[in-house]
């Protein structure tokens, strides 16, 4: 998934927007025998006014070529994750998954030396789901045979192709991602207090939020570690949606006395073939405690956006022996942000901007066991027709990306959002902002949606009273979010959830499990630890934080399911991957083990606060006995987990 980016755009002298003049739009013309049926998300283009031509330098693009049997892929993700299926756990490799279900190696090598001849740089995968182009925009505009220009849409300027683009002939490609940036995916993170900066490091005289001991206890992660389930032997991959400190991980188990020998390790997502070069670079270290630009210039300020530092110290924290990948891909010429961005000197991309690029990484390296992405958006938003991140129809280049990693045995955890029922409230398109929506790839059936509880812990770890929905109960306490949750537009209801088909009717229901995020509390997280003299400490909620918590509690059950022989008897490279984890969790739901094995949370409501009424609380969904649309089938407790998917 991209945060789709936008960039300065420089007419010189007046701005057309500026007083409201109209730029009529330029003539394009293709060569003939060239036909327009690239799909480009030209839907984003309805009701926009166009302003003029835009002046971008580089940009990058998402280009796919028609996978032979997407349909295949699709259908053996589920089955590969299904205990009932005979294709149960018969993972693929990258290579593999490329020669059954990926493009044509022959229509994939037109397409990648057809953008190298125009002076592209190019991305090529194992895989061959995509390939990632980027170069400048005049070169590309070449190639597309079209021009690029602004568009304003309410408030939202971006770029978009005045015409559709169109190829050679000879060269087959399916849709392009990228080239309108309308739309956008956000973090599901909220901070509840600004960090606190202690002067000579951190002491237990300055705490904010529930510590990993709490955590640990609450959820019962210690029964696990009590007989020797920490994670080991596991690896756990974070999607980066920022920078990170290599001291951050260290000060956190240091302040809060986690042992273990887990380890975070960053990858650098550049180029994976020796002939590649795609304009990504390694990423700049940090350089905050600092007051970033809009629009950001890493190469003065690059500070920690939180996110990250959530999604590592949690994972870590709660899964002490696990080692943590963090994929974080930057680009020096590109934009991150959702308005315009300046060209001169070039603003880059980093993180959230190229989620893309890392699930990419992540797919074609297969050593990440579990993955963890803390991010999202509208699903109404970002699905249309002509989207290639994801049709209607359940169907392009991020449902395909989920699809690929759950077919190599990769279990992926996504947060399932912060404003209830109401998920496309961020993405600041007013026809969306006060309906029902739920958050895409929280509702990807090859992912297991992690929601959001109230959970009072008290300081020796031990429940203060039941854990309820976060929503609507702590929101006059100043939560000012809840879980989300809620029915698909786009997904038909995978048979896991056949068991709970009374809740969701015939499509997705969202989300699968959840663990805490609520705002009154928070988790804590140490920040800018880079500086041992000014270390901070915040609170941060948020659905962000369920995610990484529950993909530490999965190492457990991986770690557990390769200790088992009669558990680990997958392929012989990752014996003890269990695929997607929502075919384990729902057939959970069905056993007599799941009173014992989950909270099942019946209390709370996930309605939020009106957009158009800020006084007025717009329709949520109620949690209850069993599966409910708030919290899924509920809170799992790590120790009776483990046991219950592997005997251990």
């Amino acid at each position: 998934m991209s945060i789709l980016l936008a960039l300065l755009l420089s007419f010189g002298g007046i701005h057309p927007w500026a007083s409201g003049n109209v730029v009529t739009l330029p003539v394009v013309r293709r060569p003939a025998g060239q036909t327009p049926a690239i799909q480009y998300d030209a839907g984003a283009l309805a009701g926009a006014r166009y302003l003029g031509p835009a002046s971008l330098g580089t940009l990058g693009m998402d280009v796919i070529v028609p996978l032979r049997n997407e349909a295949g892929l699709l259908t053996y993700a589920r089955s590969v994750s299904d205990p009932a299926s005979p294709a149960y756990r018969h993972f693929l490799t990258p290579q593999q998954i490329g020669a059954l279900y990926g493009a044509d190696p022959t229509e994939y090598g037109k397409a990648l030396n057809y953008f190298a001849q125009a002076g592209l740089a190019v991305q090529a995968w194992p895989q061959r789901s995509s390939l990632r182009v980027w170069g400048d925009q005049h070169r590309i505009e070449s190639a597309l045979h079209t021009k690029f220009g602004v568009y304003e849409n309410g408030k939202r300027l971006f770029y978009a192709p005045v015409g559709p683009p169109s190829v050679a002939p000879s060269v087959r490609i399916a849709a392009i991602g990228r080239l309108v940036t309308f739309r956008s995916i956000h973090s599901h993170m909220m901070i509840v207090s600004p960090p606190v900066h202690a002067p000579g490091g951190l002491g237990n005289n300055l705490l904010l939020g529930y510590s990993p001991w709490q955590l640990a206890t609450a959820y019962d992660y210690i029964g696990a570690y009590d007989i020797g389930i920490t994670g080991r032997g596991i690896t756990i991959g974070v999607i980066g949606t920022g920078p990170i400190s290599s001291a951050d991980v260290p000060a956190y188990r240091g302040l809060y006395k986690v042992l273990g020998a887990g380890t975070v390790k960053q990858v650098n997502v550049t180029a994976v073939c020796p002939v590649c070069s795609t304009g990504l670079q390694t990423p700049p270290p940090v350089t905050g405690p600092c007051q970033q630009t809009n629009p950001p210039n890493y190469n003065v300020c690059n500070p920690e956006d939180i996110e990250a530092q959530l999604d590592t110290e949690q994972s870590s924290g709660l899964a002490p022996d696990a080692s943590v990948l963090f994929y974080l891909a930057y680009n020096p010429n590109e934009c991150n942000a959702a308005g315009p961005c300046n060209h001169n000197p070039p603003t880059p991309a980093l993180g959230i901007g190229e989620t893309d690029d890392e699930l990419q990484q992540a797919i074609a390296d297969n050593t990440a066991d579990i993955v963890s992405l803390s991010a999202g958006g509208g699903e109404l938003d970002i699905a249309s027709p002509g989207n290639p991140l994801l049709h209607p129809d359940g169907t392009g280049l991020e449902p395909d990306e989920f699809a690929m990693l759950a077919t190599e045995g990769i279990a992926t955890f996504v947060s399932s959002g912060d404003t209830g029922a109401e998920s496309c409230q961020q993405d600041g398109v007013p026809a969306t902002q006060d309906v029902l929506c739920v958050a895409y790839p929280a509702s990807d059936p090859d992912v297991v949606a992690v929601g959001g509880t109230t959970t009072p812990i008290l300081p020796d770890g031990r429940l203060a009273g039941p854990i309820t929905a976060w929503g609507v109960q702590t929101a006059l306490l100043g939560s000012n979010g809840a879980t989300g949750g809620g029915l698909s537009t786009v997904f038909t209801r995978p048979n896991f959830q056949n068991p709970v088909a009374s809740v969701t009717g015939s499509v997705r229901g969202v989300p699968d499990m959840a663990l805490n995020a609520d705002l009154i509390t928070g988790d804590a997280v140490v920040i800018d630890a880079f500086d041992p003299n000014l270390v901070a400490l915040g609170a941060v909620g948020g659905t962000s934080a369920g995610a990484p918590g529950a993909s530490a509690m999965w190492a457990l059950v991986l770690q557990a399911c390769r200790l088992n022989p009669s558990c680990g008897f997958g392929p012989s490279s990752h014996p003890y991957r269990l695929g997607n984890p929502d075919g384990l969790l729902y057939r959970l739901y069905t056993l007599p083990e799941y009173q014992q094995t989950v909270y099942d949370i019946n209390f709370g409501n996930n309605a939020v606060f009106s957009i158009s009424n800020p006084n007025q609380l717009d329709p949520g969904y109620n949690a209850g006995a069993g599966y409910d649309l708030t919290t899924g089938i509920g809170a799992p407790f790590g120790r009776a987990l483990v046991r219950a998917v592997t005997g251990i």
